[in-house]
């Protein structure tokens, strides 16, 4: 079983709550290359990087932000 980012939703979430990747970067404590890479698609998410953004994003169910494969 592998979890996937829903970056498209995770796009809006962040347009919806106004943050920039800059942002987002600060609230997750991931530095902002990292959030523009996962972002576009260039980088995977490991579990560090997961527990990050469900740690900045706890109102957001889990299973609307990442895919169960």
């Amino acid at each position: 079983m592998t979890l996937n980012l829903n970056v498209e939703y995770l796009r809006e979430i962040l347009n919806t709550r106004g943050w920039s990747e800059r942002q987002f970067a600060l609230k997750t404590g991931l530095s902002s290359s990292t959030v523009s890479r996962i972002l576009n698609k260039k980088r995977g998410v490991g579990a560090k990087t997961l527990l990050a953004i469900r740690e900045a994003l706890k109102d957001i169910p889990l299973e609307k932000l990442f895919f169960i494969n």
